[in-house]
C-alpha cells in the first residue's frame, strides 16, 4: 500500500484537521506528522506485529487516515469477519431503535416479547439491559463454545436460548453469552418489524457510506446478533469514528449521544492481568491506557473498544481523537492492546509535527514489509 498524501487544514490552535470532514465516501488521508504522530514509531508498530497474526490495521487521527496495512491475503476492498465486534454494532442499533420509539427502555422485560417466560420465576425477571451487559442469568457454557455450538446445531436458535435454565437472578452474575446477544436481535426484529440487517442498512450503514456488508441469519431468518457481520477495515474504522463523534455524522444524529454514553458506561467491572481495571457496558468494553503511555499526560485516558475473537478490534480514544481498527487471528489475547499501545506511543501531541522524509520512508518500507509477509 502507498500512502496517499492530502493537505490538512489547521484551525486556530494549530490542530490539524482533514480537508474532507467526513469519510462517507472514503477516508481522507495525510502524513502521520500532520496529525501529530511520528512515522518512525508507527513503522516500528508494523515491524513488530507483522508476524503476530495481524491481518490488517488502520490508524485514524483527527478524522483522517494516517496509516494502514494489509497482509498479502487481505484486500482493503474485501469484507472481513469481525466475530464478536458484531455485538457492539448491535448495541448501536438498539440505541437507534430506542430513539425511534420501537423500544421503550432497556428496563423492558424480555417476557414482554416472549410471553412464555412469564411463568418462570427467574426468567420472567430478565430485562433487556441484562441481555446487553451479559447478566441475564441464563445458563451458557463457554467452555469450548459448548452452548454456542449446540445453538448452531438446533432447529431454532431463539427457542434453544429461551429454554436454557435460569441459574442466577438477572443482574447479579456476568457470564459472556452469545445467547444473550442473539436474543437482542430477535427483540429488535419483533420491535421494528424488519430484520436487524435491513434496519441497519437504512439507519446505520447507508448514512455512513457502508455498502459492502455480509451478515448471516439463523434458521428463522433472524440476523445473528452475536457474530457473523463482515465489513471492510475502512468501514470498521467508520463505526469507531461514529462513536468517537458521539453518534454524529455529517450533520446528522445517527446514534443518540446519550446512548453512546450509556453503551460505554461500565456496568460490569473486570480486573485484567496487567493490573488495570476495566469493564463492560452494553456490548462495549472500556479500560484506561497504562499510566505514562501518553507523553505529557498524567490523567487516566479511557479506551473504548469492540472486541472479537482472534484479535478483531475497533478501538477509539476520545481524549486522543484516535481510532484504530484491526483484524487478526491470534491466540494472544493481549496482542491487540499491545498494538494499540505502540500506536499511542507514536503520538507526540495535538499539533502537527515538522515533516520528516526519513521517518516517512521508514513507514513506507514497514508497510511494504508487512504486506509482503516476510
Amino acid at each position: 500500500m502507498t500512502l496517499t498524501i492530502k493537505p490538512a487544514s489547521r484551525n486556530g490552535n494549530g490542530t490539524a484537521h482533514p480537508s474532507i470532514d467526513w469519510p462517507t465516501n472514503g477516508w481522507p488521508s495525510s502524513t502521520p506528522e500532520a496529525q501529530g504522530l511520528f512515522s518512525a514509531t508507527l513503522a516500528k508498530t508494523f515491524e513488530v506485529f507483522h508476524n503476530q497474526g495481524v491481518h490488517s490495521v488502520a490508524v485514524v487521527r483527527n478524522g483522517v487516515l494516517v496509516a494502514e496495512a494489509y497482509e498479502s491475503q487481505v484486500s482493503a476492498h474485501a469484507v472481513q469477519d469481525m466475530k464478536s465486534v458484531t455485538k457492539s454494532i448491535v448495541s448501536a442499533l438498539f440505541g437507534i431503535a430506542l430513539a425511534e420509539g420501537h423500544l421503550k427502555s432497556p428496563e423492558q422485560r424480555l417476557a414482554s416479547f416472549f410471553p412464555q417466560l412469564e411463568q418462570d420465576p427467574i426468567k420472567s425477571k430478565i430485562r433487556l439491559k441484562h441481555l446487553l451487559n451479559m447478566t441475564s442469568g441464563l445458563d451458557w457454557d463457554n467452555v469450548n463454545e459448548q452452548s454456542s455450538t449446540e445453538m448452531m446445531h438446533s432447529d431454532n436458535w431463539v427457542d434453544y436460548i429461551l429454554n436454557r435454565p435460569g441459574l442466577h437472578e438477572p443482574g447479579n452474575v456476568f457470564n459472556y453469552s452469545n445467547g444473550d446477544a442473539h436474543l437482542i436481535s430477535a427483540v429488535l426484529q419483533l420491535a421494528t418489524g424488519e430484520s436487524m440487517l435491513d434496519f441497519a442498512k437504512k439507519r446505520l450503514f447507508t448514512p455512513l457510506g457502508i455498502t459492502q456488508v455480509s451478515w448471516n441469519d439463523d434458521p428463522q431468518g433472524r440476523t445473528i446478533g452475536a457474530w457473523a457481520l463482515a465489513l471492510t477495515l475502512g468501514d470498521m474504522a467508520k463505526l469507531g469514528y461514529l462513536f468517537l463523534k458521539n453518534g454524529q455524522w455529517a450533520g446528522q444524529t445517527i446514534v443518540p449521544e446519550a446512548w453512546i454514553r450509556t453503551a460505554v458506561t461500565k456496568r460490569v467491572f473486570l480486573n485484567y492481568s496487567n493490573g488495570t481495571q476495566g469493564g463492560y457496558g452494553y456490548y462495549w468494553w472500556s479500560k484506561p491506557l497504562a499510566p505514562g503511555l501518553v507523553r505529557g499526560s498524567r490523567k487516566p485516558i479511557d479506551v473504548h473498544y469492540a472486541s472479537g475473537s482472534g484479535g478483531r478490534r475497533i478501538f477509539y480514544v476520545p481524549d486522543l481523537e484516535l481510532v484504530v481498527a484491526m483484524t487478526a487471528n491470534s491466540a494472544d489475547v493481549d496482542m491487540p492492546e499491545n498494538l494499540l499501545n505502540h500506536v499511542v506511543q507514536a503520538i507526540r501531541g495535538n499539533k502537527p509535527l515538522s515533516p520528516n522524509s526519513e521517518a516517512s520512508a521508514q513507514l513506507e518500507r514497514a508497510i511494504r514489509f508487512f504486506e509482503a509477509g516476510e
